[in-house]
């Protein structure tokens, strides 16, 4: 007999478009729609990842008690336009000058959807015949998603569109205050909990709040109480960013991580010019983000003020003042609250060079920023948040277990089709974990795709390839032949607990470490051993640091290779081609391995090797 199951879906439906299931108070799936379609961020209706969630936990629509979305403020004009990825640079230009130019400097009525008309792509889901009547209501005006006249029409299509495609009762469908979403997925992710967590949002843009501070106590019942200390949305830095990357000519919303790597390679005392370019706009008062001098639009402002500057000094600059920007504000909020146990989330999170120095404010602070605090993980946010509006009590079960969430790799013993020819592969089975990292030591490369997948943007050993970090010169040939990265962005470091302390200087709890979210210094050894998989300026490295029996299939190929090198780590990039998702699929597995200068590929089962003519 089947248990009743109280089952609640989270989507967030936009830039990378993601999933998650929580089933009786416990998350056990969230996958990103762009490992489905393979086109990276795909922003549409994620169709096929919740697809996939229901089938592989057998859902039925009656256990269904709750659907929330992550936003009020949305409309579908990104996903219908393809805004995130099908835009070109040149696009992107032209919607600064053709869309928000006359929209903030003439007042213009200007739609996104009439702009970029030869864009639209109707066919899908629901289907044209759907999206067409809308279409024409969004040329005529301002379809901007924070318009309050549009809360309401983009609350209409999101509950039209999941109906249509679960056929559920609209009253079970929610709609989850973006900064909410983020503070639930980073407390909830936490499984080392204080009674008193400060849990901290730095976004880009949000509902009308980009930035926000919250206390979460536990009570003496077990009831959990949510304090809103400060939120407002004047926060500068992730739309700075968005721009500054744009300015560089990189892509916005997706390489503003490339614009902090390039900046140690620029001495400070060069980039002070910048530094107090930005510093004239907005300063901390308080516990609150002040204007100075507020531009009427940051991007025609600051590319005017930039012009003339180099690239190297711009990034530099950007980075000292975000890091100097955000550090006085969390002091303030220490202070004020008298709370060192710090949980922060959102796009700038994903800076780990400030994080770095938000672990280095006081020795008693314990910073943690969750797997993916950007976007991807706003799906668990909204389970989490759905929990806490049924339920203000605690439980263990709850917190997030681990961040395996997605499919489950095929093994090769069960797979029927032959795909690749035996005269140019071996498939080795006997002692193969041993093998590979054998042929790792001997700087081979090697890509690794067993169990489930972890969700979002950073790969944690499952779907990742993986090579000898004693090698620098590793690099270049995982840059040429295989990413296409540019060349100053820096690899990451997977290693086990046991050994973190060798080769890193920690100045948080292991827990800090765990999903590359975070940077540290390395130690000499660590500069020596982890050459390839450390920033080559500044040295410093973005960990991946693995509780013992957290991964175990993972962690022994890792120990294996200290085994035979003396360094128990591994170099850890993810497991895609430039431009393309990471891999979701043995076939597609096996066409990089073809494609690319991958030397062999690991599964649960066997290691797949090129042979050598």
């Amino acid at each position: 007999m089947k248990l009743n199951r109280d089952v609640i879906i989270g989507i967030n439906w936009e830039q990378n478009s993601t999933v998650a299931l929580m089933i009786n108070n416990q998350i056990v799936g969230c996958v990103s729609e762009e490992r489905f379609t393979n086109i990276k961020n795909d922003e549409r209706y994620p169709y096929n990842a919740l697809n996939w969630l229901i089938k592989k936990f057998k859902i039925n629509k009656s256990e269904i008690s709750g659907v929330n979305f992550i936003s009020n403020s949305w409309t579908p004009t990104y996903s219908l336009i393809r805004h995130y990825t099908k835009f070109s640079m040149d696009d992107y230009i032209n919607e600064q000058h053709s869309v928000w130019f006359p929209r903030i400097y003439r007042g213009k009525k200007i739609s996104h959807i009439k702009i970029f008309e030869k864009k639209l792509e109707l066919n899908q889901f629901p289907g044209k015949k759907y999206w067409i009547k809308y279409i024409n209501l969004f040329k005529k005006k301002n379809d901007h998603a924070s318009k309050k006249s549009n809360l309401f029409i983009g609350k209409k299509i999101r509950s039209e569109v999941l109906c249509k495609h679960l056929k559920i009762n609209p009253k079970k469908i929610n709609f989850i205050d973006h900064a909410t979403g983020h503070a639930a997925y980073a407390y909830f992710s936490k499984k080392k909990k204080s009674n008193n967590t400060l849990v901290l949002t730095l976004d880009a843009f949000g509902d009308h709040v980009n930035y926000s501070a919250k206390l979460f106590k536990i009570q003496k019942t077990g009831k959990l109480k949510v304090n809103n200390i400060v939120q407002g949305n004047d926060f500068i830095i992730g739309r700075l960013y968005r721009y500054v990357t744009l300015i560089l000519g990189l892509k916005p919303n997706e390489h503003e991580y490339k614009v902090m790597g390039l900046a140690p390679y620029c001495k400070k005392n060069y980039s002070i010019k910048i530094y107090k370019i930005f510093q004239n706009l907005q300063r901390v008062s308080g516990i609150k983000f002040r204007y100075l001098n507020r531009p009427k639009d940051l991007y025609f402002d600051i590319k005017k003020k930039l012009d003339g500057h180099r690239f190297d000094t711009i990034a530099s600059g950007l980075q000292l003042y975000t890091e100097n920007l955000i550090i006085s504000w969390i002091k303030n909020l220490i202070r004020k609250t008298n709370i060192k146990n710090i949980c922060l989330a959102g796009g700038v999170s994903m800076n780990v060079k400030t994080n770095m120095l938000i672990s280095k404010i006081d020795k008693n602070v314990d910073l943690y920023v969750p797997a993916c605090p950007d976007d991807a993980s706003q799906a668990i946010g909204a389970c989490y948040a759905g929990f806490l509006n049924k339920n203000k009590k605690v439980f263990e079960k709850s917190f997030l277990k681990n961040i395996y969430l997605g499919p489950e790799a095929k093994e090769w013993s069960n797979y029927k089709n032959t795909i690749i020819k035996k005269s140019k592969y071996k498939i080795i089975k006997k002692n193969f974990i041993k093998r590979a990292a054998k042929l790792i030591f001997l700087n081979k490369i090697i890509a690794r795709y067993a169990g489930r997948a972890e969700f979002g943007a950073r790969a944690l050993g499952n779907r990742s390839i993986l090579a000898n970090p004693n090698n620098i010169e590793i690099k270049n040939k995982i840059n040429d032949k295989i990413k296409s990265r540019d060349f100053w962005m820096p690899f990451a470091a997977s290693v086990p607990s046991k050994y973190a302390s060798k080769y890193f200087i920690l100045d948080n709890s292991l827990e800090s470490y765990k999903y590359m979210t975070n940077c540290v210094d390395t130690t000499n050894l660590g500069k020596i051993k982890l050459a390839a998989a450390i920033h080559p300026y500044d040295k410093t490295c973005r960990p991946q640091i693995i509780e013992k029996g957290e991964n175990k299939d993972y962690e022994k190929l890792i120990l294996e290779f200290g085994k035979i090198s003396g360094t128990y780590a591994l170099l850890n990039t993810s497991f895609n081609l430039h431009g393309f998702p990471i891999v979701n699929s043995l076939n597609n597995a096996i066409n990089i391995l073809k494609k690319s200068n991958l030397d062999g590929l690991l599964l649960s089962d066997c290691l797949i090797i090129k042979n050598e003519n």
